[in-house]
């Protein structure tokens, strides 16, 4: 299921409450997993809050966001398969604490000055962090239902399931939740002949923090036969002159060539396998709505197996036959 948050003010969980009832996804069944979830949150919010003034916040408003954030984490837990949050650009005070502030890195963000810092939810954007929401700047596919609450909507959308000639043709698009056609990327290749390979992994660094989403290095053979590397980027469009700038101060080359490409990217979700050495992440691949890839967390895994001493590959195997079992 595809749910998505719209709200006309900062977001309060007060009010989502009655709408997640209402879609039938809460259970009057409480999670013990969920309750710990919801108070290691609550410590986090609490946290947080010595750093702004006191005087600015609501008591009772801070009372009433703690006890919704419970009862939600209790009885609609995330449990990362089930059910995939969107979130449309989050409105968020012009006086907004930068403590809070810096907890939306990533997100669309809205700012008006009517309203004042006390009127955002800490709680709030701690559980939107919590449950993996995503943002989500135009509302696409098919609304299947809406269910309103106080200043918000939850809108149950459909799977992002296309036919033969819906695959959306998108620019830079970074939502990675809908199977698209991402026309808004470039590869860009230099041939060096003459740099350290500590130099090159040093180059391999800086392009990813600079935005690259890949960047591969080739051999080939340069002219007089000498062996060399095709170092290879590619990278949304927006980002090119940073890393053009980085292969020209940090590489030995004279010249850059660029290529526009399309990139299609499936849709992802993402499940939770409760392995018998633990917990484990797996993304799983979209096309035309049928599921033609699973892939759990390598860092993850690889940790279990060390753990338990038993081979990755088992891990991995256990990973992806739990995670089938969930989504069928």
């Amino acid at each position: 299921m595809k749910l998505v948050i719209r709200a006309d003010a900062p977001l309060m969980l007060q009010g989502l409450i009655e709408p997640l009832k209402r879609l039938g996804i809460w259970s009057d069944q409480k999670h013990p997993k969920g309750i710990a979830v919801g108070r290691r949150l609550q410590e986090q919010a609490q946290k947080r809050r010595a750093e702004c003034p006191d005087a600015e916040w609501d008591e009772a408003q801070w009372a009433a966001e703690e006890a919704a954030l419970l009862k939600i984490m209790a009885h609609c837990p995330s449990d990362g398969h089930m059910v995939s949050w969107f979130l449309q650009s989050l409105l968020v005070p012009a006086d907004m604490p930068l403590s809070f502030l810096e907890l939306l890195t990533g997100w669309e963000i809205r700012e008006k000055a009517q309203w004042r810092s006390e009127s955002i939810s800490l709680h709030a954007i701690l559980w939107l962090k919590e449950i993996g929401a995503k943002p989500m700047p135009q509302l696409h596919g098919t609304l299947l239902r809406i269910e309103r609450g106080d200043n918000l909507a939850v809108l149950v959308m459909d799977d992002d399931f296309v036919g033969e000639k819906e695959i959306p043709t998108l620019w830079e698009h970074r939502d990675h939740s809908v199977e698209h056609v991402d026309e808004g990327m470039l590869i860009m290749q230099v041939n060096l002949d003459d740099s350290s390979p500590e130099w090159l992994a040093y180059v391999l660094e800086q392009c990813m923090r600079a935005g690259a989403n890949d960047v591969h290095f080739l051999p080939v053979t340069m002219k007089k036969s000498r062996p060399g590397t095709l170092l290879q980027v590619m990278c949304y469009q927006s980002a090119a002159e940073a890393i053009k700038t980085i292969l020209f101060t940090e590489t030995t080359t004279f010249g850059i060539r660029t290529f526009p490409v399309a990139c299609h990217r499936l849709a992802r979700r993402f499940a939770t396998a409760q392995t018998q050495w633990g917990e484990v992440q797996v993304k799983l691949g979209y096309h035309r709505g049928k599921r033609v890839q699973v892939a759990p967390e390598y860092a993850v895994c690889a940790q279990l197996a060390e753990a338990a001493q038993v081979p990755l590959k088992q891990v991995y195997q256990e990973a992806i036959r739990l995670a089938d079992e969930k989504v069928l």
